[in-house]
């Protein structure tokens, strides 16, 4: 770990997984080198220049900076999670149980919910945190460390793009847009773009995130459409969470 920046491998996830995951220490630890690959297969398609090479100039040289970004990225992440020696640092919740097992370890089949009762004395271990429903899941054993990133990288992708809800509401033009997204002072999220140039305020960038989640699909929706699941099973899963998650508070709050 002390041959990495930390921010450096938080803005290479960034890059690589999409700006709404919530990244921090635990993250990073739980990559793995399969999760890396395959999120950077998907974004080399989804960002690589031959997908533009009829666009206009300037058009086509943002897409090949953001195809060198998501290279890099996968470059960094990848070096940091194939060799174990520079994974020898202690993340939070590393005494919760969470490395104490392989995770060829944890099963991917169904298991029935428990109930809550039986989540205080059965022979898992959760950290002592809030926890998230694709966390929460992971950490049970219900689902794999692949399945969990697949969600996330689904759920995002349910979610209008911040610039068109802007402009949608009157808050930017098509051209206020294309400036944000063109501008190469800061990489990173688009509203944090769009208040370093001075188009959005920090408050409304908030209310459009606020609203963007509100209109994506709940995550436990994922494993329904994919047969994994029934709403019913997602419900007694996210009691299960709540009930968890009660003794905790949950960092994230002030920001949804």
């Amino acid at each position: 770990m002390s041959l990495f920046a930390e921010t450096e491998l938080l803005e290479a996830c960034r890059v690589l997984f999409g700006s709404d995951l919530q990244l921090n220490r635990d993250f990073l630890f739980y990559i793995q080198p399969s999760g890396v690959k395959t999120a950077y297969r998907q974004r080399a398609k989804e960002t690589h220049p031959d997908r533009l090479v009829d666009a206009e100039p300037h058009e086509y040289e943002q897409q090949t900076e953001l195809f060198r970004d998501v290279s890099e990225a996968y470059q960094l992440l990848q070096s940091f999670t194939a060799d174990p020696i520079k994974r020898l640092w202690c993340p939070a919740d590393q005494q919760a149980g969470f490395n104490s097992r392989s995770h060829s370890s944890r099963s991917s089949s169904w298991q029935q919910p428990a109930t809550e009762s039986d989540s205080t004395s059965s022979s898992y271990e959760l950290p002592r945190r809030h926890l998230e429903l694709g966390l929460y899941l992971y950490y049970r054993g219900i689902i794999s460390y692949s399945e969990m990133i697949e969600a996330l990288v689904w759920q995002r992708r349910q979610r209008p793009v911040l610039g068109d809800l802007a402009e949608r509401w009157g808050w930017l033009s098509a051209e206020d847009v294309k400036r944000i997204n063109s501008y190469h002072g800061r990489r990173g999220r688009f509203g944090t773009r769009a208040v370093e140039l001075g188009y959005l305020t920090q408050f409304q960038v908030q209310v459009l995130l606020r609203y963007q989640r509100q209109l994506q699909k709940r995550y436990g929706q994922y494993f329904v459409e994919q047969g994994r699941m029934t709403n019913a099973e997602v419900d007694t899963w996210l009691r299960e969470q709540r009930f968890h998650n009660q003794h905790f508070e949950d960092p994230w709050k002030k920001w949804r």
